[in-house]
């Protein structure tokens, strides 16, 4: 748990929260109870549980959660939740490896619920690993009361919104073979199409893949660009896909910001280099349109017949959507095709083992896609400046240095 004041323990009694969250003023009117976004609040600390509750409850319905591993559970079980609220630190499973958790889920319910971290680390490092694993929102303590719950109503809103959103374009793509604003296939006609493409690629013994794209931080460039923008965005990542994809592949938005590709003929090899090239055209140029400059990245998933477990369109989807949602959790502006497998090498990047100052040279180049392949030994290589460097600076890396030993060598 995180502390809230220095030399702070796990049995105080009372929370520093500022004077300005009115916790002892009831709001005006108050929604029914039937009515009430629920809300996850996960903290190992009883009493920042019960400061957050008196700031929330007379307009949230609260669950609570002790660690993350029952916050987890809870988000599976319960459709109903909206939005968590999470500390940092917490037995079990802790705030960080929560969010993962969640951004990896196979269910895009608990994929997309927004997460507000709050934690007494007010430092960088903190905030640019919670918002790397896929948090929504960081507020430090001590709480301030009026921002949580300002912050909570805007998540919550954002949600449900997006939530009708998906349900009516989900709607109409049923309704029609093309997507009205991009001019791509709609969903439907993208699940048919795959149908026929599938059973050929089965009939023949041939190699088909499916690619998922996303945008990285796309709901954040809706909050402060709104619709016009987004859909414009859209339209742009729309007329790239048309230009990199072949005569024979399908391309079709098949969710709100969601867009996949179906590839016949192409194996892990060839499927795996067209996505570098949607990756690379989509950096290559930053979005533009009336004043507004946006540099935009995309996270990718690819599963591939034969190679993968799934024999329906929809296993393999499903199977590539999850790969995309690890990518975005990794940092996003990458491919994303398992934990134990490695990316094939795209024919056009083709290289040797690179050194360390050629692959930072290549990152800075925004060519990290050549990378993918040698990730492992690059990892390996700089273990002994990460051990050097916690035993002479105490950073308390030691059991995260261990665990990254353990899951490279799952690897090999």
């Amino acid at each position: 748990m995180d502390k809230l004041t220095p030399g702070a323990g796990k049995t105080m009694q009372s929370v520093d929260i500022q004077p300005n969250q009115g916790l002892n003023k009831k709001p005006e009117t108050s929604a029914p109870a039937a009515e009430k976004v629920r809300v996850l609040v996960v903290d190992d600390s009883r009493v920042i549980r019960k400061a957050i509750s008196k700031i929330l409850s007379n307009e949230f319905d609260l669950v609570e959660s002790e660690d993350g591993e029952t916050a987890w559970e809870h988000l599976l079980k319960d459709d109903s939740i909206q939005v968590l609220v999470s500390d940092i630190e917490m037995p079990k499973l802790d705030g960080y490896s929560l969010i993962c958790r969640i951004r990896a889920a196979n269910s895009e319910r608990v994929r997309s619920v927004p997460i507000i971290v709050i934690t007494g680390a007010d430092d960088e490092m903190t905030r640019e690993r919670a918002f790397a694993c896929g948090a929504t929102d960081f507020i430090i303590k001590p709480i301030d009361g009026v921002q949580l719950l300002a912050r909570t109503r805007a998540h919550a809103k954002l949600d449900q919104t997006t939530r009708k959103l998906e349900e009516t374009a989900t709607a109409l793509e049923d309704q029609t073979a093309v997507d009205p604003l991009t001019q791509l296939h709609s969903r439907r006609y993208f699940i048919q199409r795959g149908v026929q493409d599938l059973a050929y690629a089965k009939r023949h013994n041939s190699d088909l893949s499916i690619i998922r794209i996303d945008i990285d931080n796309f709901r954040t460039l809706y909050k402060k660009h709104g619709d016009q923008v987004s859909d414009q965005i859209l339209i742009w990542l729309a007329k790239i896909l048309i230009a990199t994809c072949r005569t024979e592949d399908t391309a079709a938005r098949i969710g709100g910001g969601e867009l996949a590709i179906i590839a016949p003929s192409s194996g892990r090899m060839e499927a795996a280099v067209l996505c570098e090239r949607v990756r690379t055209a989509v950096i290559a140029e930053p979005f533009k349109s009336d004043g507004v400059s946006i540099p935009l990245t995309v996270s990718l998933g690819l599963s591939t017949l034969g190679r993968d477990p799934g024999e329906t369109i929809e296993e393999l989807l499903m199977l590539a959507d999850q790969r995309m949602t690890l990518a975005k959790a990794a940092g996003g502006n990458r491919l994303g095709i398992s934990y134990q497998e490695e990316a094939p090498k795209p024919e056009e990047a083709i290289i040797e083992q690179p050194d360390l100052e050629t692959a930072l040279k290549m990152l800075g180049a925004n060519d990290g896609g050549k990378l993918i392949p040698f990730l492992p030994e690059l990892i390996n290589r700089c273990i002994p400046l990460l051990e050097f460097c916690n035993k002479n600076l105490d950073l308390g890396l030691g059991f995260a240095i261990e665990s990254l030993k353990d899951k490279l060598s799952d690897m090999r």
